[in-house]
């Protein structure tokens, strides 16, 4: 599934910012299938990750949820937009997000969900919780466990090469079993996080 022109521009423009400004470093990139619905599942410790990982893959455009209070004006919306960025009420988001990704994964198109599902402020790991491991078997889905490295740190550090700022995409992991009950769903996401926190992933 290529992207669209504007898609590319735009993590092109991304690439170059992380890349070059602030060092970001990236492997197993060749992990990420180039088609078929996937599911990349990253830690998220900052609210630029869903930007930082999506810049990372130029085979394919990514989809990603994001509050709607983001979309502050039109030039904001439109380059959301441009990114594969839909917003989503956070006051009831799980039903309209879970039905927004399964249509998007019967498509064959690769999308990103946060095993934790929120944001870590405290740069740990929060409990797993049931969408990942739902949606991977519900719509038959790959799922690329990946590890975010170095959001939770100040970009500063990572201009002046302080701390490294890395996004590593792990073995592809794929859905065995009919999800039957929340509890198989979580116990699905818990084993990808597991997979993520790791201390050789990816290595």
């Amino acid at each position: 599934m290529k992207a669209p022109f504007q898609y590319k521009i735009a993590r092109a423009l991304l690439y170059l910012l992380f890349r070059i400004i602030f060092g970001l470093e990236i492997e197993g990139i060749s992990n990420v299938p180039k088609e078929g619905s996937v599911i990349i599942a990253p830690n998220h410790r900052s609210n630029y990750d869903p930007l930082l990982v999506g810049c990372c893959v130029d085979s394919r455009g990514i989809y990603y949820l994001a509050k709607s209070g983001l979309f502050t004006s039109k030039a904001v919306a439109c380059f959301l937009r441009s990114l594969n960025v839909i917003p989503v009420d956070l006051e009831k988001p799980t039903v309209g997000a879970l039905r927004t990704f399964v249509n998007l994964l019967k498509k064959g198109k690769a999308i990103m969900v946060f095993p934790e599902g929120t944001r870590s402020r405290t740069n740990k790991y929060l409990k797993a919780l049931p969408g990942v491991g739902y949606l991977a078997v519900r719509t038959n889905s790959t799922v690329i466990p990946t590890l975010i490295e170095g959001t939770y740190e100040s970009m500063t550090r990572h201009f002046l090469r302080r701390s490294p700022l890395r996004v590593r995409f792990g073995t592809p992991i794929y859905p065995e079993n009919e999800v039957k009950s929340v509890k198989e769903a979580e116990a699905l996401s818990i084993k990808i996080l597991e997979e993520v926190k790791r201390p050789d992933f990816a290595k």
